[in-house]
């Protein structure tokens, strides 16, 4: 397995994978296309960056990592906003290798701290999250952090 960061040539493999995470999730939005533009907008942008997973030269899984600087730590944060793995490969190690290499990713760019959110009844990343050192206890608020989304509907 190679584990390195994603280039421009990597966009609609990448694509097919979202793809398949939506369909996992049984979601009809957003489309290839969608996905396809977002992909090529993330891989030129300066504060994110997709790792991606080959084995046998075929892309098998994803992380997109974004990077901000938070008033709070005094510095920049990294956030894993995504981890994905085609289902024909996973317990192989993937999803755990893939946020191995988004952690040296962020301590390469000085980050002081790492974070990410995940559905509760996802066992498996969480499993793999917890085994890394990642808590949704957090000490700077003395409390569990619970992930709040708002839509907007326009």
């Amino acid at each position: 397995m190679n584990i390195r960061r994603a280039t421009s040539e990597d966009t609609t493999a990448i694509a097919e994978l979202t793809v398949a995470f939506r369909n996992h999730l049984e979601r009809a939005t957003p489309t290839a296309k969608q996905f396809e533009e977002s992909i090529a907008t993330l891989l030129t942008s300066s504060d994110a960056e997709f790792y991606v997973a080959e084995l046998q030269e075929k892309l098998v899984g994803y992380v997109l990592q974004r990077y901000r600087y938070s008033m709070w730590i005094c510095g920049i944060e990294a956030t894993i906003e995504d981890l994905f793995v085609d289902p024909a490969v996973r317990n192989r190690g993937v999803g755990k290798s893939l946020v191995e290499y988004a952690l040296q990713a962020a301590i390469e760019h000085h980050c002081l701290s790492i974070c990410l959110d995940t559905n509760e009844f996802n066992e498996a990343s969480t499993a793999i999250y917890t085994q890394l050192g990642f808590s949704a206890i957090s000490k700077r608020w003395n409390g569990r952090q619970i992930f709040f989304r708002k839509p907007f509907l326009y």
